[in-house]
């Protein structure tokens, strides 16, 4: 499957999507690796979890037009944090069933996650990442795509802030006053850990079989209450 460019709605930031149908070999053939990235690689055993991070890498290098000999490498943070050798955007990776995307900005921190919808799930999980307040609206109208949007927005939003101790449940919430679900839209969302207290537009779409949300790290910080 041809790589597919999504439209962000955000200017400057770039996101692309692949949907895996390629085997392992079609990708080492695109991508240029080097040698901590084969090392990486060497350390994944697991055919599938082989082609997620193969697919997410060269959507990226879509994304950004790299070409094949150019010297840009994929590093991590010591938090795990995804970002390029040469500093000149600021990345984030997803991958879930069949699909990998990646999202970069040369100006903002970004976040990313992709759920694939055709995954069976246990709504009981609710309890562990939603507080009080989500769980009592998901409860008033259960609804799958409101379960799974607000997990997605949580795994974005714990992406961009990009700090360790960060709490799905405890320090990650969103304003639900106003909101209305809907096939696409943006959620006004918030990580507050008591030391730090920032504020988010989580964007979010539901596309045939796969939910995808994203946000960037550029609006003011709240005050920590």
């Amino acid at each position: 499957m041809p790589f597919i460019e999504f439209d962000s709605t955000i200017d400057g930031v770039l996101v692309g999507i692949w949907e895996v149908c390629e085997d392992e070999m079609f990708f080492l053939t695109k991508l240029k690796m080097y040698e901590h990235e084969w090392s990486r690689l060497e350390r994944i055993t697991h055919p599938k979890k082989r082609l997620e991070w193969l697919s997410s890498r060269l959507v990226m290098k879509e994304i950004l037009k790299i070409g094949y000999t150019d010297r840009v490498q994929s590093m991590n943070s010591e938090t795990g944090k995804p970002y390029l050798s040469n500093r000149s955007y600021n990345i984030s990776y997803t991958h879930s069933g069949i699909y990998s995307a990646a999202i970069a900005s040369p100006d903002f921190e970004v976040g990313i996650d992709m759920e694939y919808l055709k995954r069976k799930r246990n709504m009981e999980t609710r309890r562990l990442f939603m507080n009080p307040l989500e769980i009592s609206i998901f409860e008033a109208k259960p609804d799958f795509n409101y379960f799974i949007l607000l997990w997605s927005a949580k795994e974005t939003l714990y992406k961009v802030f990009g700090k360790k101790g960060v709490s799905f449940k405890e320090h990650i919430s969103f304003d639900l006053s106003n909101f209305r679900l809907s096939s696409r839209g943006v959620l006004k969302g918030r990580v507050n850990t008591g030391k730090e207290c920032k504020e988010y537009d989580i964007y979010f779409a539901f596309e045939g079989d796969f939910l995808l949300t994203y946000t960037i790290d550029c609006l003011k910080p709240a005050l920590v209450s």
